[in-house]
């Protein structure tokens, strides 16, 4: 970061880096609305205030100042400072500086060094120590940055350095006695980032105010810290969390004042009278583009302009003065500010149109001391719709003001925007938050305004900026690895090579390392990669681990040109990518480096690779998909599969007539590479050499086939539209003097490649991605390429593949949006007759993302993502889920990825294929799950799961992964307790059928379901031939939608003439059940609820439950056979089910609710879809077993282990352990009698208790008695699962949540955990345990 004067004339003040936002100090220097501002906080006495005894201080240490200059006058010739051998700098002038900022003596605080927690034998030379803070005192003549002259790191960086390799300190002080920093802890930052002082300019300019700001902020009650406590209690640390909490409101204040900014100047230049050409509304799109990239110009140019980074070094001072006083940002934040109109001249605008012109002409504005900078100030002609456009002063002050100032909403103040600390990734997500705001121009009044789209409030809400903390920890855990490696590569060449300088082999080892960001934005994952490479580049230029900023300015530079890669669909997004990390690598006099041959806007998942265009067409491209003709689809895949058969190929198409190298396009890149830059006119050349590169017909022409390929996937199949192309001329299409296809299909394949964004990586990027024809099967994996980036990082799109039309209408159509169900699809037919040609416009974006989800599911490009489209009730596909199978095929053998997606990746249906694949390949090394409860996404619902996921290429297989879940803030990972390891073959015999990962809230969760795995199998295990020993079937009975024109009501019977028997209806012989639904059973309860003849749910009374006639009543009734396929006895003999009792589970349930797991058994009758049905081949004595198995604390613990969402899935149900049925055989005379007395209490069970050998009357319903024998049921369950007397209790106490659950909704019931107190009886009682189950121990071998 580059270094930054604070605004309103504190000039003696640097901030560099992210060390305590500019807002911050600024408080803190005004003493205003900060902790710890009052005069007490400070020690002052009696009625003192901070400002009098700054003040009182300030005298006295302004005479010690004078008194010492005497002694050590300025610099001598060729600025050199005179030596201080009697140390009368630290005796006469900084021990008394100290003592005045409420340190004491530094003789007291003095100390011997501090050593690396680490690397005890690293001692850092630190010379005080202030309670946690450390200081170092170097001499006088020592400049802080510079090293010693012995070749030793300067005092900064080693002062850095400590901070990083010891817990025990966060901040430090380094001073000469010219110049005081503060430094903290910086290892999740990159660049430099301290706070600095100029005492010399403070005491010697006499700026008395700049004193007392020093004063507030350096005290030492800022740094002091209670016994016990750590550092980060104390009020430095304190003030720096607040800030950057308000930073987040403060971003979000801005994003809304650019917006303002953008309606205004839109405003200003369509009421503008010389503007008539832009008042149309066919221009607003055209308008909204130029406007965004003006407010990119005149916001790129504030930043750089104060951050001196605008003119060369060594700039005459009068053109400095000249563009100061005239044409900088900085006059016209300053006329702003004084308010007043501006009128309705122009001016102003004439004036910053002067400047921004400038900077993209390659001799800029010699007599402004403006050199030519290109990029973004480079005309376009997407700038052309402003051109020669008027805008009054009026219009551009207003704008200028709402750019240059926030409200703070903490304070409810007007604070000015510095620009100096604003970020590129501030910049960016401001940017990008806006770049899904469509334009509207209302002709009315001729004004601009910006309309959000429904469901957009994660990009109005500054969700996109990724905090930077994720970005660190995913950084940790990725790319640092990577450049370990380079670092080793580097050290071994040069100790192969003695010529070779160790220190620039390895400085060039890890300036060859490249990182790509498939879904760059505007660019956050990049910035952040490209300052951690720079700092390694500049560390080992330097040989410290904390280098100078100078030297990691120009490693930025350099790292910024060559290391990074980015995509994004959308151009304006990319735009601001590169905006982003040209403010990073921006040097003073030096032109914007040319990124386009790294930087490049596609679509990312649809493009061809080498592999497939080798295949030629396959039959699936011709799949019909919505709004195609299915006849003539058909048609094209029966003409399409006989040409791939040969029989009818007019000419020889041999495999080898496929050619996709593309070695000769990498080599022209390097005469682009070639060009030295050093002035904009450099730039220029390479631009025109990569024109040429693009533009030549052998590359030409191999794009378009690449393009011909994924169009054929999106082609309309619709008589009238052109021929499309098949396997037979695409491989025609091969030789440049076959003229295979016709222009039509030529056009369309154009139109298609714009439309959809195709992009192909091994042509985009050659030199990453070398396919060599002669190479035959030569490549690296599926894609058909060798190579690939060192490393992936991305936080793609958390979106689903799939249509929405309510957000599609809260634009085009608001009224339509608000409608809901069938009525919202009635409504959109009528609105599609009334409307055609908008009807078309609907009906073409639909089929775009239908047939995009065609593309992923049937290219063979996502096969693993594919395959989950076959999984029973998924029906599209996540994004995310699609770039991360992308992301496997972009990188080296031994590359990695990172990537910030929802944690739906490792547990949802969709995805198991997936992640059941990366668990197989070992491309695993970590997933880290966050909710997101601390709002580290402030526009994503709180209960959200999102992961940091590691991943290693094929050639690095990591045995073991590390996991966490449950996390809140990137902090908690410090907590080793929370995280735990899991191997490839754990993963699998956890979740055998899908690979998915269940949800371990600590170690010891993971250990003791892995434990019960590793004892009993799961109830069906579907890759096994003897998987499924219980010989189970399962069936949703009745769907509550679909089937829900056979629900009748008891009005509609009785109306009917039928007669309440119970709780079924009877008539003439006839029968209606009663359709049970999952709420209305519970734990060996069938009559847990029932309704009221309103509908409402109602609990029985006890009295109803002693009543063994009592039976609930449904909402709804089915008939029993109605004589067609509809009825219940119909249903139930399709599955071989002749039985009277049924037995199932509860699917509504979470893994947070009282119990989660919850199976019953109930009498023969209809049964909704949330009450899924177990049909079970083996004896009803197993049954009543395997019950009482699946109703147990112990079953229900694991359970919770494997949820995730509120459905407790039949995926998740196959998947849960229990024993065989030869295992139960030894238990049954224990289970099956008690769950008997659980079950039997009502006449509709007795064919159960027939079943299970008894005649008798039901069992009594007894409150305490049930409670007794579910407690023994538990606890011989905790026996047979082999879990001990400390992990059984450790189990049960997890029952609870901070809302309630199981122990507290008890200790509120009966003022004691009961169920606790009644397993641990049973458990220790000696007639239970411990059980014999040492032949239990299960193999899946």
């Amino acid at each position: 970061m580059p270094p930054s004067t604070l605004p309103l004339s504190l000039s003696a003040v640097r901030s560099v880096g992210s060390i305590m936002p500019a807002d911050m100090l600024l408080r803190i220097f005004d003493g205003r609305d900060v902790e710890g501002g009052r005069p007490a906080d400070y020690g002052a006495i009696g009625t003192r205030s901070v400002e009098d005894e700054a003040e009182r201080l300030w005298h006295e240490l302004r005479g010690a100042w004078w008194v010492l200059r005497r002694t050590l006058p300025g610099r001598e010739e060729h600025g050199q400072l005179p030596a201080d051998p009697t140390r009368s700098a630290l005796r006469g002038w900084v021990e008394p500086l100290f003592v005045a900022l409420g340190f004491g003596r530094l003789a007291g605080l003095r100390i011997s060094g501090i050593p690396a927690d680490d690397d005890p034998g690293r001692v850092f030379p630190m010379t005080h120590r202030y309670q946690r803070l450390l200081i170092t005192v170097a001499p006088w003549d020592t400049e802080l940055d510079a090293r010693g002259r012995d070749g030793s790191a300067s005092p900064q960086s080693q002062m850095q350095e400590c901070l990083n390799r010891t817990e025990a300190h966060l901040w430090g002080l380094v001073t000469n006695g010219r110049e005081l920093r503060l430094l903290r802890d910086s290892t999740s930052l990159a660049g430099s980032a301290y706070l600095s002082v100029d005492l010399e300019e403070i005491f010697e300019g006499e700026l008395v105010h700049e004193f007392i700001g020093l004063w507030r902020l350096f005290h030492a009650s800022r740094f002091e810290v209670l016994d016990g406590e750590p550092p980060s209690t104390c009020l430095m640390e304190r003030w720096r969390d607040e800030a950057l909490r308000s930073g987040v409101q403060a971003l979000d204040a801005l994003r809304q004042n650019v917006e303002e900014a953008l309606a205004i100047l839109g405003t200003g230049f369509l009421r503008h009278p010389d503007n008539h050409h832009l008042r149309q509304p066919a221009k607003v799109g055209e308008l909204h583009t130029a406007l965004l990239r003006l407010v990119f110009r005149i916001l790129f140019l504030a930043v750089v302009e104060e951050r001196d980074l605008l003119h060369p070094p060594h700039t005459d001072p009068r053109t400095l003065g000249r563009y100061a006083d005239y044409f900088s940002f900085a006059r016209l934040r300053r006329v702003a500010d004084r308010g007043g109109g501006g009128g309705h001249h122009r001016d102003l605008h004439t004036t910053l149109r002067i400047v921004l012109d400038a900077l993209g002409l390659e001799d800029g504005r010699p007599e402004l001391g403006l050199v030519g900078l290109g990029g973004l100030f480079t005309r376009t002609e997407e700038d052309r719709c402003l051109d020669g456009a008027s805008l009054s002063n009026q219009a551009l002050l207003r704008a200028v003001r709402r750019l240059s100032r926030v409200r703070d909403p903490g304070t409810r103040r007007w604070r000015p925007v510095s620009f100096r600390t604003l970020s590129s990734r501030e910049l960016g997500a401001i940017y990008e938050s806006l770049l899904e705001d469509l334009p509207e121009y209302r002709p009315a009044d001729h004004s601009f305004h910006l309309v959000h789209r429904a469901g957009n409030a994660r990009k109005m809400t500054g969700s996109y900026y990724t905090p930077s903390s994720l970005i660190s920890r995913l950084l940790d855990t990725t790319l640092e690895p990577v450049l370990d490696e380079a670092v080793k590569r580097g050290a071994n060449q040069a100790a192969n090579y003695p010529e070779l300088d160790e220190a620039d082999t390895i400085a060039e080892s890890l300036l060859s390392v490249t990182v790509c960001d498939p879904a760059c934005g505007s660019g956050h994952f990049l910035v952040a990669a490209g300052q951690r490479i720079a700092k390694r580049v500049a560390a080992v230029r330097e040989g410290t681990p904390e280098p100078g900023e100078e030297a990691y300015r120009r490693a930025l530079h350099t790292v910024v040109a060559r290391c990074l890669y980015g995509v994004d669909i959308n151009p304006m997004a990319l735009d601001v990518a590169k905006m982003s990390l040209w403010l990073e690598g921006m040097a003073p006099g030096r032109p914007l480096d040319l990124l386009a041959p790294h930087l490049k806007c596609g679509n990312a998942l649809i493009g061809a690779t080498p592999a497939q265009l080798r295949g030629g067409i396959p039959d699936a491209a011709f799949t019909p998909v919505e709004g195609d003709d299915r006849k003539a689809a058909a048609a094209l895949g029966r003409a399409n599969s006989l040409e791939r058969a040969g029989q009818a190929a007019l000419f020889d198409t041999e495999p080898d007539a496929v050619k996709v190298d593309n070695t000769t396009y990498a080599e022209g890149l390097h005469g682009l590479y070639a060009i030295e830059v050093g002035s904009l006119r450099d730039v220029r050349e390479q631009e025109q050499v990569y024109r040429v590169w693009r533009r030549s017909a052998d590359y030409r022409r191999a794009v378009h086939i690449a393009d011909a390929w994924c169009a054929t996937f999106l082609w309309e199949k619709v008589e009238g539209a052109p021929q499309p192309v098949t396997d037979e001329t695409f491989r025609r299409l091969f030789d440049p003097e076959d003229a295979a296809e016709t222009e039509a299909t030529h056009t369309e394949i154009r139109r298609l490649r714009d439309r959809y964004r195709f992009f192909h990586w091994h042509l985009e990027f050659p030199d990453i991605f070398p396919v060599c024809d002669d190479l035959g099967g030569g490549s690296n994996g599926a894609p058909g390429w060798q190579g690939g980036f060192d490393c992936v990082l991305s936080n793609p799109p958390w979106d689903k593949l799939d249509f929405e039309d309510k957000k599609y209408f809260s634009v085009v159509q608001p009224s339509l949006a608000g409608i809901a169900g069938l009525a919202r699809r009635e409504a959109i037919a009528q609105w599609q007759r009334d409307f055609p040609e908008e009807a078309e416009r609907y009906r073409s974006a639909r089929r775009q993302v239908k047939s995009t989800l065609h593309f992923a599911g049937r290219s063979k490009g996502f096969p693993s993502c594919a395959k989950g489209l076959t999984v029973k009730g998924v029906n599209t596909l996540q994004v995310d889920h699609l770039f991360v199978e992308l992301f496997t095929g972009l990188i080296k053998p031994e590359g990695r990825i990172g990537a910030i997606v929802p944690t739906s990746i490792a547990t949802g249906a969709g995805a198991q294929e997936l992640f059941a694949t990366l668990t197989r390949d070992r491309s695993i090394a970590s997933l880290y799950d966050f909710e997101n409860l601390k709002q580290l996404f402030p526009g994503v619902h709180s209960s959200y799961r999102f992961s940091l996921l590691t991943l290693h290429g094929s050639q690095s297989p990591v045995p073991v992964a590390d996991y966490a879940f449950f996390l809140h803030e990137p902090a908690h990972l410090d907590d080793g307790r929370r995280n735990f390891e899991l191997t490839a073959d754990e993963i699998s015999l956890l979740s055998p059928n899908t690979g998915s990962l269940p949800l371990f809230g600590s170690r010891r969760d993971a250990d003791l379901t892995l434990s019960v795995y590793r004892r009993f199998p799961v109830l069906w295990e579907e890759g096994r031939r003897d998987g499924n020993p219980w010989a189970v079937r399962f069936k949703n009975l009745f769907n509550m939608t679909d089937d829900s024109g056979l629900f009748r009501t008891r009005a509609d019977l009785e109306g009917e003439g039928w007669q309440l028997r119970g709780n079924a209806f009877e008539r003439e012989g006839s029968r209606m059940s009663p359709l049970y639904e999952a709420k209305m059973v519970h734990h060996f309860d069938h009559r847990w609820n029932g309704f009221t003849p309103a509908g409402a749910a109602r609990q029985p009374e006890r009295s109803e439950k002693a009543d063994s006639e009592y039976a609930p009543l449904p909402r709804y009734w089915v008939p029993e056979d109605d004589g067609a396929r509809e009825g219940l006895d119909t249903r139930l003999s399709g599955v071989g089910w002749d039985r009277e009792w049924l037995y199932g589970w509860r699917d509504i349930s979470r893994s947070n609710d009282e119990r989660t797991a919850i199976p019953a058994l109930l009498p023969r009758a209809a049964v909704g879809h949330t009450f899924p049905l177990m049909f079970v081949q083996r004896s009803p004595r197993l049954v009543a077993a395997l019950c009482a198995v699946q109703s147990s604390l112990v079953f229900d613990f694991v359970a919770r282990q494997k949820i995730n969402g509120a459905h407790m899935s039949l995926m998740t149900w196959k998947q849960l352990p229990v024993p065989t049925p030869e295992q139960f055989e030894p238990h049954l005379d224990f289970l099956v009698p008690r769950v008997l007395e659980l079950v039997y209490t009502t006449h509709d069970m007795a064919p159960l208790a027939r079943d299970l050998g008894c005649t008798g009357p039901p069992f009594p319903w007894d409150e305490e008695r049930r409670a007794e024998l579910r407690a023994k049921l538990d606890a011989y369950c905790f026996h047979l699962y082999g879990l001990d007397r400390q992990d059984t209790e450790y189990v049960l106490e997890t029952f609870q949540t901070a809302k309630g659950g199981l122990k507290n909704n008890e200790i509120a019931r009966f003022g004691t955990y009961r169920t606790k107190e009644l397993v641990m009886e049973a458990f220790d009682r000696a007639g239970i345990g411990p059980m014999r189950t040492q032949g239990v121990e299960h193999s899946r071998n």
